[in-house]
């Protein structure tokens, strides 16, 4: 009760020069601007998740010889039995979606609203600078297996940011 008493005094008595509506919205913005994560920390925090998902999607795949988990040729091989296209797709699908799954479980729900928002940008940006750090390291990289992981990147980052909220999905993991 006290904070709403200290909240109106605090509105009473502020002496701005505008009146009305726009003083209120004034003051909204300039509130929302200070509670707003910084564009930069939330892109900044979103790479580290790219980066452990990487490392997690890279050592189980025998493609770039840094092969951690699964014996054998790992997740490539096993794709590759379905067919090389489903591989490619596949491959660009589950290092996005495990990305943004680890974004989405350690970002707070302000800062994953942000990348929600505009997240045409943040996956489009980060397969591209994926893509070309892949192609960098792996021969193997040409435009039909770039456009088929871009094609399996885009659908994988959709579907984890299609998810509400992470405490759902978690309790339907712990309830199967």
């Amino acid at each position: 009760m006290k904070d709403i008493k200290k909240d109106f005094e605090s509105f009473a008595n502020d002496t701005a020069t505008e009146s009305g509506s726009s003083f209120v919205l004034s003051k909204i913005h300039s509130q929302l601007k200070k509670e707003l994560p910084s564009p930069w920390r939330v892109a900044s925090k979103l790479g580290l998740a790219h980066l452990a998902g990487s490392f997690v999607t890279l050592m189980s795949c025998s493609q770039f010889g840094v092969q951690l988990f699964f014996d054998g040729g790992g997740l490539m091989h096993l794709f590759m039995k379905i067919s090389p296209s489903f591989c490619y797709a596949f491959c660009g699908a589950l290092y996005f979606s495990i990305s943004f799954l680890i974004a989405r479980m350690t970002l707070r729900p302000d800062e994953w609203l942000m990348i929600a928002r505009s997240k045409v940008l943040s996956i489009s940006s980060l397969a591209l600078v994926s893509l070309g750090g892949l192609s960098l390291v792996s021969h193997e990289v040409n435009f039909e297996t770039g456009l088929l992981w871009l094609f399996g990147a885009a659908v994988g980052g959709e579907l984890v940011t299609l998810i509400k909220s992470p405490s759902l999905w978690r309790a339907r993991i712990r309830s199967k």
